[in-house]
């Protein structure tokens, strides 16, 4: 019994360790970022702007956000709090990663788009 419970545990170790196709990760990036376009325009930004403070930047309001679209296996916003505009990647697994707008350009991530 504890060999087939060792075994069992094995294979299902060496499946979670097995990475998903590039195919399959961007599709599930996109689950959650269906899931943010689907919430109030409030909701939205309240959601961008937690993402914006867990980052470590300071943020008293998001004014715009807009769906820019896919980078790689992520999915990419753009928020404005204030004066700087910040890109948003949603990763496969619900994680999401910000940096200002001026800094992905230096480091040779997609520009953000202008929020009108």
């Amino acid at each position: 019994m504890t060999r087939t419970l060792t075994l069992l545990a094995a294979a299902s170790l060496t499946l979670a360790a097995t990475p998903l196709p590039a195919q399959v990760q961007s599709n599930l990036a996109k689950n959650y970022s269906d899931r943010l376009a689907a919430l109030t325009d409030l909701q939205r930004r309240g959601s961008l702007r937690r993402a914006i403070l867990d980052s470590g930047e300071k943020c008293q309001s998001v004014s715009k956000a807009a769906y820019q679209g896919p980078y790689k296996n992520m999915e990419m916003w753009v928020a404005r709090c204030g004066t700087t505009d910040f890109g948003a990647f949603i990763g496969p697994d619900g994680t999401v990663q910000v940096s200002s707008c001026a800094y992905l350009v230096s480091v040779k991530w997609p520009a953000c788009r202008k929020l009108d």
